[in-house]
Parts: C-alpha cells; structure tokens; sequence
C-alpha cells in the first residue's frame, strides 16, 4: 500500500513539472522562434537542487521631465525626412525623446562663433548647448582653459570603440570629446585608367595588389606619364597634379610620419621621416618636374586639371569627387591608396583634424547627456551606410573596398592631428617657397620649427581665444 501511494505522488510531481514546463514555454519573452517539438530528452535526475540564475535587470533610464537638450551645430542638423537615413534619424530622436523625457533641438551656430559662445555662456554658468560641436582647431583652448566636461567616468560602457575614445583625449589624460566613429580612408589617390592603358604601364592597383605601390613606382609612373603628347615642344601631359600644402601632409604620412605629435606637444615636422617626405616633394618639382603647375589657384586648379583628362594621379579626398570629379573626367578611373613611402609599414591615412562633440562645462546630468548622445548614433548602420554612399560616387567595386579598407592595408596615424595650432601654416609657408626652388626644404624648416613650436604654445595657453 506504501509503495503504491509513492508511485501516485511520484506521477502526481512528474505531470506537474511538465506542466510548469509547458506553461513557460507558452510565456517566454526570447525573440528566438521556439524549436520544432522533438522526442523528449532523456531526463537526468540529481540530488543536488539546481542554482538560481540571478537576472540582471537594465537600470532604468533617467527621467529628465520635460527638459529641452540643444544640440549645436555649425549647420543645421535636423533631419528632415528626405532620405532613409533621415527617417531613421528621425525614428533615433523620438525614440530618444520618450526614454528620457526629453525634447531634442538642433541649434545652428555660426562656425566662427561657436568657441566664444561656448566659453562666455560656460563662465555665465549658462551653457548654451548640452551639445556642442567643436573643430578640434577650437578643443585645444577649450580644453586647457577648463571649459569643457571630461567624460571618462559617463564611457565605461560605451559602443564607441576604444581607440575613437582614446583620440578625443587629444593628447590630455582625460577625455574631452564624443565621436561615434572613424570612416577607415578619406584620402587617397585618384588616378585615370586610360592614360596609364595608352602607355602600356600597370595602373596603381595592379602594383597594389603585388605589394609593389610605393614611392618609386609612383615616381617612376609619373615619369613616363609626364609627355608632350602634341609635339609642341610643351609638356601636356604630367603624372601628378596637386597644391604643394595638400601634398605635403599625405606624402609626410604616407612615410609615417606627423608634423606633431600630440603626447609630447612637439612639433615634429622636422622629423627623419618628414624630411624625407619633404625632400621627395621638393624632388617631384624641382628635378624630375612631373607636377602640373597651377595658373594661379593651388585650390582648385589641380581637380580641375585631373578632370579635363590631362592629369594621370592625383591625391585627394573622397570629398572632392561629387563636386571635382563626377560628370567632368569622362576617362575610366579608379581610387587607391597613397603609396608607401620607405619608412613605412603599411599604408597609412593622414589624421591631421577632426571634429568632435563637447559637453560645457556646467551642464547638468553629463552622465545622462552622453547617453542620450551615444543612442542618438547609428551605430548599427554606419557602414552599411558608407558602403551605400560611395556606390553612389566610385566608379567600380575595387575602389569601393579601397575606400571602405575591406582588406584592412590602411591605418590612421592617430596621435598627430595639428589643426588649429598654427603649424601647417609655418610650414606651408615653407612649401610654398622650396616647390619653387627658392630654397632647400632643410633651410625652410629650420627657418620656421621654431615659430611653429611657439603658435603652438600660444593657442594652448588660450592667448588665441583671448586675442579674438
């Protein structure tokens, strides 16, 4: 009779479990479509009782009652709707505005203006943005005059990848900028496929791709593309086009080197690996004189040469070829990296500027503004986006890959970004002068490392700011 009263209860607790399991399966909340039923699996009996799993549940995000966070920009940046990119934009903002009972604004400040409206509303105790988008030509004063928010302690869980955060310390110990992300390669070089067809050569991706794309095939190239196609007398045709300052700061990086150096507050343009840069500069004008020269306008007339066709290379940046290239170079072309120079190791891209968002100092709830920043991005998206936007501009699916650096050949030269203090101009003054021939790039630089160093000085001080 005993016996026979367990084997009830035993039945009794084993339709019971299956029931509770039924019911759990039927109220689960995993997006994971249920697997189709299977013949049930052995059961394993235990003595020892199973542990809970302690669930962690997300904090719940901070109710900021109403309140209206301004976002400023040197344009206007609300999205209008227009595009598919702009709907999701508009999806992120809503979205934002519900989680945290907030009300976004865009606010558009005048680019020169934003620096001193930035400074003089932080000592007003009146921030006039929670948000503020700065050229880190203006972060440096900003920075070391107190007037912005470091944000360290609001990124320990962040989507941002960490060496985009480590370059918003801007050579400091604390970060003091958001940035979502880096586009892998903005600058290049463009060459036309038909002039190097005509004469036989192999085009640059071709040498790229036996690991032979350098300096000297680049020289060499230029050589034997630089004719007088007409037979004149007159050179119609060259290898390079481009403004000496332009050429400077991509030939210097492509050697691996910077024009300073963020950690140490150095100017370094003086350095082994810019000399060398310099020297082959001065070299590709002066001795082998394969660079068109410009009729007068160093901005535009190199874009303007390499669309008529007459041009075979020319270093520049994707953001020239909706305006400087497409519907005028009728010629096949193609994008590429910038040659490897002989001290480098791999191709490298130029990071000499870069904007970033900013927190005045004396905005409240940083911690909650940096979050509602970070959700604001297109995280997901962003290459997929990329990818999408320079189908539209790129002639053919290699230069696409180029420019996305699908194979992973081109690194940034992080840690050297210069804009805003100064030192391109001491040294484009230099340039200017030695594509010439009035003088030796070792002259120059001596003539000008110096009064670079002391810009420097000047806008990290802050006497920049206070003389404006």
């Amino acid at each position: 009779m005993l016996k026979k009263m367990m084997t009830s209860k035993i039945m009794l607790f084993v339709l019971f479990a299956a029931l509770i399991t039924l019911l759990s399966a039927c109220t689960g909340t995993s997006e994971k479509p249920a697997e189709p039923v299977a013949k049930p699996a052995e059961v394993e009996t235990s003595t020892t009782p199973a542990k809970e799993e302690k669930v962690e549940e997300a904090e719940p995000a901070p109710n900021l009652n109403g309140r209206v966070i301004r976002i400023s920009h040197w344009w206007d940046a609300t999205p209008k709707g227009d595009s598919e990119s702009d709907e999701l934009a508009r999806e992120r903002i809503k979205m934002v505005e519900e989680k945290y009972n907030v009300k976004i604004k865009y606010l558009n400040t005048e680019y020169w203006s934003t620096s001193e409206k930035l400074s003089s509303s932080v000592l007003a105790n009146e921030p006039f943005a929670e948000i503020v988008r700065i050229p880190d030509g203006f972060i440096w004063g900003l920075m070391h005059g107190g007037f912005l928010t470091p944000l360290d302690d609001y990124l320990k869980d962040t989507r941002v990848e960490k060496d985009v955060i480590d370059s918003m310390r801007f050579g400091g110990d604390k970060v003091y900028g958001l940035e979502s992300w880096y586009t892998p390669n903005e600058s290049g070089m463009f060459y036309n496929k038909r002039i190097f067809k005509e004469a036989g050569l192999k085009d640059p991706q071709q040498l790229m791709d036996e690991d032979n794309w350098n300096w000297n095939t680049m020289l060499d190239a230029a050589k034997k593309l630089t004719v007088d196609r007409n037979g004149d007398g007159k050179m119609d045709q060259y290898g390079l086009a481009g403004a000496h300052y332009v050429l400077s700061e991509m030939l210097i990086a492509s050697n691996g080197g910077k024009l300073y150096d963020e950690q140490t507050g150095k100017v370094t343009f003086n350095s082994p690996e810019a000399m060398e840069a310099l020297n082959f500069l001065h070299s590709l004008y002066t001795e082998h004189k394969v660079i068109k020269a410009n009729g007068g306008n160093d901005w535009e007339d190199p874009a303007k040469y390499f669309g008529e066709g007459t041009i075979a290379m020319y270093p520049g940046g994707l953001w020239e070829i909706e305006g400087r290239i497409l519907d005028k170079l009728k010629d096949e072309w193609g994008y590429i990296y910038m040659p490897k120079g002989p001290q480098a190791k791999s191709y490298y891209e130029p990071f000499g500027q870069t904007a970033a968002y900013v927190i005045p100092k004396g905005v409240k709830d940083a911690d909650a503004i940096v979050k509602i920043w970070e959700d604001l991005q297109d995280f997901d998206n962003w290459q997929d986006n990329r990818r999408l936007s320079l189908e539209n501009i790129l002639p053919d699916e290699t230069s696409i890959a180029n420019a996305m650096n699908d194979d992973g050949k081109v690194q940034r030269l992080f840690g050297g970004r210069f804009g805003g203090l100064g030192i391109k101009d001491q040294l484009d003054s230099v340039t200017e002068k030695f594509v010439k021939g009035e003088i030796t790039p070792s002259t120059g630089v001596a003539q000008v490392i110096t009064k670079a160093q002391a810009a420097v000085k000047k806008v990290l001080s802050g006497e920049q700011d206070k003389k404006k």
